[in-house]
């Protein structure tokens, strides 16, 4: 069995990325190439990993991470809702099966895509066997580029985006009390997202620019490192299709705060600590008690490590590989 995700225009696909800065261009050049690159080929099944798939005389499987851009469009640059909205409903009915990475992602497929649940598996992302407890010595290391020291800093690992909702982080950061500013920086890693002038006016308006530092986007390797180091990782997101960074903090053994909405109740469950992202004030009360309360701290970096081990990669190619056995049978 040959399964296709989207190899024949990678290549491509970095041009086109350089150079192509309109969506639907974009998604006419990757269309010609995958077109081309059949032809050298026979494909039982074809799996769009990114939402809108392309033409495709065949089954055709269709990933959908989260539903963002239609519960919350307003998060997101106008050229990327309309290049969703020019292409992914107009999709939907090409997809013989859909995977989704969460149970909430699946609740909301049905109820505002009219999915019928049985066309919908979900697999839930694993965590890679990289994100561990490390040791300081090792940590310290690559801290050091940063220039950062391990347990002085409260983390933040994604893009800087609205959708993440990093101004209720500034904020709760912005009310501790001035001397655990002082002893815990404010460390936000991530690529810069759209917006991102906001943000760094958000950050001077609250005078907290002497204690926070943007690190820019970090490679994979050094994420184990930043997790590790951290005091409290804090994910105060309005809406999650999975929340893989909450999960990578867990198996670091790095104590977790993040919302109570979308996925990430069912990532964390009873392992971290879940708050009403817009309420500031209890944010910030509840970072203040995991850097303040030691015997608090340890006991969710158990329950964390604990957690983390029930998503795996394993478990997730199967109930991938699965699907693929379904569709092609026949069984939808």
């Amino acid at each position: 069995m040959k399964v296709k995700a989207d190899e024949p225009y990678v290549s491509l696909r970095k041009i086109a990325k350089k150079f192509v800065n309109s969506y639907q261009a974009f998604q006419i050049i990757k269309e010609v190439a995958f077109k081309f690159g059949l032809l050298s080929q026979k494909i039982d099944l074809y799996h769009e990993t990114n939402y809108i798939p392309m033409p495709f005389h065949g089954p055709i499987v269709v990933t959908v991470f989260d539903l963002s851009l239609h519960l919350w469009p307003e998060t997101h640059p106008k050229n990327r809702r309309k290049y969703f909205e020019r292409y992914f409903y107009k999709r939907l009915p090409w997809a013989a099966h859909f995977i989704t990475i969460s149970e909430a992602t699946k609740v909301q497929m049905v109820e505002h895509l009219d999915i019928n649940p049985e066309k919908i598996t979900v697999t839930h992302l694993g965590v890679d066997n990289d994100f561990r407890n490390i040791p300081v010595e090792a940590a310290s290391g690559i801290l050091s580029h940063y220039g950062l020291t391990y347990g002085s800093y409260i983390l933040y690992v994604g893009t800087l985006e609205p959708r993440k909702n990093i101004n209720s982080l500034l904020q709760a950061y912005a009310l501790l009390p001035k001397r655990i500013q002082k002893e815990r920086t404010l460390v936000l890693a991530g690529g810069r997202g759209w917006l991102m002038d906001r943000l760094e006016q958000e950050i001077r308006n609250l005078d907290i620019a002497s204690t926070t530092v943007l690190t820019g986007y970090v490679p994979q390797e050094h994420l184990p490192a930043l997790y590790n180091g951290a005091t409290v990782f804090v994910y105060p997101s309005l809406y999650e299709g999975f929340g893989l960074p909450p999960l990578e903090a867990m198996a670091c053994g790095t104590p977790v705060i993040t919302s109570n909405v979308s996925s990430l109740p069912e990532v964390v469950g009873e392992a971290g600590i879940m708050v009403d992202p817009h309420d500031v004030k209890r944010l910030k009360d509840e970072i203040e008690r995991v850097i303040e309360d030691l015997s608090h701290r340890s006991l969710l970096s158990k329950l964390g490590l604990e957690r983390s081990r029930q998503f795996t990669w394993k478990a997730c190619a199967k109930q991938t590989m699965d699907v693929y056995s379904r569709v092609l049978n026949g069984r939808k």
